[in-house]
């Protein structure tokens, strides 16, 4: 840690077993001031993560109240535990966590002195877990290690580098995955975006149609009314009245059509729930915008037919019919 601080552009270091959206987790069964089961009778459970002190700064987690792990917590002073938000929720609601007493299964009893702010762990459409951490200095644990740089750049060009510091401490240990966090937690949605790109496909490819199909029927009721509209020039009529009526005709068709699609969309938002974040399925912002975009777009569509339907010579048109 102490090499990697030296390197130039990094801000902070710090270290954990798991990091968020990294591979593997760790969750065991736990007690909370001698209680094992919350209010609903379930027995309580928590992801744990022995961490460094500076780990909290690096990563970006706010502390929400008490305080955070010094370099004096050590293993021969009390043992202590910081908690997220979600698990004071779950386990220790309307009181205050910190000074409570809470226990791993197997492990030691800790003391909570301090309270983090909620973060995504695994994916960001899925929940937040209750969480505990422990001072690394009170948890040695052998196997693997993940390191975290905060740096000024981009944290890739300090690749070689980081390679090069552990293999001069050990040119036998191996770095199983050396990646920025913006691509941990891109893989962890990749499905989600796969998916809605191919939706986003469809839903241009049924526009493109739907502009095609009004433009269409347009262009057709205008031929099919040019002795009517002949006869309106030849009494008077002005191009706006023409456009004007075109137009109505088609908006018409369009209201309806988005009348029946936006209650369509209703019902099928349940379906597309997992591929939501940050977004309700029923979002008013969604369901006010694209039913204007889809009016500007008929109306543009139907526009079109309307210009040419004020082009009809009336001589012509009554002459034909």
């Amino acid at each position: 840690m102490e090499r990697f601080k030296s390197f130039p552009g990094v801000e902070s270091v710090g270290m954990a077993l798991i990091t968020p959206f990294g591979s593997g987790g760790s969750n065991a069964g736990i007690t909370v001031e001698g209680r094992t089961q919350d209010a609903s009778g379930k027995l309580m459970n928590a992801n744990w993560r022995p961490v460094t002190p500076e780990y909290f700064a690096t990563m970006g987690i706010p502390l929400a109240r008490g305080r955070a792990f010094t370099a004096q917590d050590t293993k021969d002073t009390q043992p202590v535990a910081l908690i997220n938000e979600a698990l004071a929720r779950a386990y220790l609601p309307g009181v205050d966590p910190i000074g409570k007493r809470v226990t791993m299964l197997g492990a030691k009893e800790r003391l909570v002195v301090g309270v983090v702010r909620d973060h995504k762990q695994t994916s960001l459409d899925g929940d937040v877990r209750a969480e505990m951490y422990f001072p690394h200095a009170q948890s040695p644990l052998d196997g693997s290690r993940t390191f975290v740089l905060r740096t000024t750049g981009d944290p890739l060009a300090l690749a070689g580098a980081v390679r090069g510091a552990v293999q001069d401490l050990d040119r036998d240990l191996p770095i199983t995955k050396l990646q920025a966090m913006e691509t941990m937690i891109a893989a962890s949605v990749a499905p989600q975006r796969f998916r809605t790109l191919l939706l986003a496909l469809f839903a241009v490819l049924a526009l493109v149609l739907a502009v095609i199909g009004i433009y269409g029927v347009m262009a057709y009721a205008v031929t099919q009314r040019r002795h009517e509209i002949g006869i309106r020039l030849a009494l008077g009529a002005q191009q706006g009245d023409v456009i004007g009526l075109v137009l109505r005709q088609g908006m018409k068709l369009a209201g309806v059509g988005i009348v029946i699609g936006l209650a369509g969309a209703i019902g099928l938002t349940r379906l597309l729930r997992g591929l939501l974040f940050g977004v309700g399925p029923t979002d008013p912002l969604t369901f006010t915008a694209l039913p204007l975009l889809l009016a500007v777009v008929a109306m543009l569509a139907c526009y079109l037919p309307a210009r040419q339907a004020t082009k009809v010579d009336p001589l012509v048109a009554l002459r034909r019919d």
